[in-house]
């Protein structure tokens, strides 16, 4: 797979899930699945959404990592031996001579220019095995994977045609010190036993902890407290080991470990009902435990987390607004014509409710249009929920928006990229591929040459996006899918978009000269016929 120049993804293998046979994809700032119905693009972003979270446990606070780094130096697992983690005294007396003297503290953490700490050799060496450690998280991707999907067991995400079990493969390609690549492999399996995961790091791989990471600076001190004759100084220092492995897979995985978001395509439904969804979720889980023969009601983990952040809503009005408010006032004003807010009830649950431009006067959701109820939760999530790095998923944008519509819709999720929002979307719309091809052909525009074009200042370069086809199989097989780049001559992403508006003509055609070709002519407004045949 070729890349722009500079461009540094992380790319995405996946082989039978669900319908999906074959793809590979990068995950760029925008990313595009656009296809047929019932071709996995769905299942492709739910996947990238359980990865955001799975991948998300190498991130957090130093607590967070140490509580981690201690799982993965745990002697007691049965996919790794012991003596693959083993330390030395010598290992040891480096690790403290490091953590006293190099280790970055508080003060120091920032380095010159603001560049990733890099790991020294010695250092470096023994943190690799605990980054080789990660089948010791094998339940913790199977579990995640599984509750995101809302499938009892990943097994049940294999193809039903394969007969290998199915695989996702992620992979990292980070520049090294000599100038060229280094790669960063995570394969995952999935079979009846659940999701096998190995890692494969380069050993010309650069270790690096990124400026921003938090690491666990009072362990330290712990680490310089404990003593051989404690008995757990080995442990101490191999956890710190798990600890740094963190950091730097953080940084490897670079986006996954930041938070995702996830927008449904039937975000308006829930939008209108989800004080009925909770009270039923609530109402099945007391009846199932008086009796044991009633199911317990089961949402996708997508579905499920959309639920809870609006549940989540009713305190988020009372804090400071985000940094990309003004994402969302654009979509306000441009699209909505009003604003929508957020009230509490007496029991601190949201209800939300939107006032046209010019009304004195709200209006509950349920009784806007459904362009409304489909746009209210991106305002909220902008507005509220989504910082700068974090991934945004939304299904279908276009849904109830005129085209003039999508096409400012489809500008709003450029600027979201330019202010540093991941945004992942899939679509049926031709409008939306068409305008994302012009804001790619503006990029390639001199800022002197942009005079008179609308949004001149929104533009996204070739190398921030992906548009990818997904192609159904031949004989009900499974999908593939394939990049689709931007065409220079006729400006757009070719979709097969244009193909269906082709056919349509020439059905047109056709009808048209079997009329000619009878005699006939078109029915005047009247109802009467203009021309063959008499009549009273």
């Amino acid at each position: 797979m070729t890349t722009a120049t500079g461009a540094n993804h992380l790319e995405l293998t996946v082989s039978n899930l669900g319908p999906i046979a074959e793809a590979s994809i990068e995950l760029r700032p925008l990313s595009v699945f656009v296809g047929p119905s019932n071709t996995g693009k769905s299942y492709l972003a739910t996947l990238i959404y359980a990865l955001h979270q799975f991948c998300g446990i190498y991130a957090g606070s130093a607590d967070h990592r140490f509580a981690l780094g201690r799982r993965l130096a745990s002697r007691a697992h049965p996919t790794m031996p012991p003596e693959s983690l083993a330390l030395s005294e010598n290992d040891i007396t480096g690790i403290v001579a490091w953590a006293g003297k190099s280790f970055p503290d508080t003060e120091t953490r920032n380095h010159p220019g603001n560049s990733p700490y890099e790991l020294p050799d010695n250092i470096a060496m023994l943190v690799r095995p605990f980054l080789n450690a990660v089948a010791r998280l094998n339940q913790i991707l199977d579990d995640e994977t599984a509750r995101c999907f809302g499938v009892d067991s990943t097994e049940n995400l294999v193809s039903y045609h394969s007969n290998s079990g199915g695989k996702f493969s992620l992979c990292s390609n980070i520049a090294n010190t000599t100038g060229g690549n280094s790669t960063a492999k995570y394969e995952a399996k999935i079979a009846g036993q659940g999701i096998s995961i190995e890692a494969s790091i380069s050993e010309a791989m650069p270790l690096q902890i990124g400026k921003d990471v938090r690491l666990p600076w009072h362990f330290r001190d712990y680490l310089l407290l404990w003593t051989e004759a404690d008995g757990e100084r080995d442990y101490a220092a191999r956890s710190f080991l798990g600890a740094i492995a963190s950091a730097v897979a953080s940084g490897i995985l670079g986006p996954l470990s930041r938070p995702a978001h996830y927008l449904p395509a039937d975000r308006a439904g829930v939008m209108h009902a989800h004080q009925v969804a909770v009270r039923g979720l609530i109402a099945g889980a007391s009846r199932v435990a008086l009796r044991r023969d009633v199911p317990m009601p089961v949402l996708s983990g997508v579905l499920g987390d959309f639920l809870e952040q609006l549940v989540a809503l009713a305190d988020l009005p009372h804090r400071e607004r985000g940094r990309h408010d003004d994402l969302a006032l654009r979509l306000e004003q441009k699209l909505m014509r009003g604003a929508i807010r957020v009230e509490r009830s007496e029991i601190n649950y949201p209800s939300f409710v939107y006032r046209p431009e010019g009304w004195q006067r709200d209006l509950p959701l349920m009784n806007t249009s459904s362009m409304v109820s489909e746009l209210a939760p991106v305002v909220l999530y902008l507005r509220y929920v989504v910082q700068p790095g974090d991934t945004l998923i939304i299904e279908e944008p276009e849904s109830h928006l005129h085209p003039a519509m999508q096409v400012e819709f489809t500008r709003l999720l450029a600027a979201a990229v330019q202010a540093d929002i991941r945004i992942i979307v899939t679509t049926h719309s031709e409008w939306v591929l068409e305008e994302l091809a012009n804001l790619v052909s503006i990029s390639e525009l001199p800022a002197e040459r942009r005079d008179g074009l609308e949004d001149a200042g929104i533009s996204l370069r070739p190398d921030q996006v992906g548009a990818w086809f997904f192609e159904p199989g031949p004989n009900a097989g499974g999908a593939t899918v394939r990049e689709i780049k931007l065409d220079q001559e006729t400006g757009t992403f070719p979709s097969g978009f244009g193909l269906i508006t082709e056919s349509l003509y020439n059905r047109w055609a056709e009808i048209f000269n079997r009329i000619e070709m009878a005699g006939l002519r078109w029915a005047d407004a009247g109802g009467n016929s203009s021309g063959g045949g008499g009549g009273d």
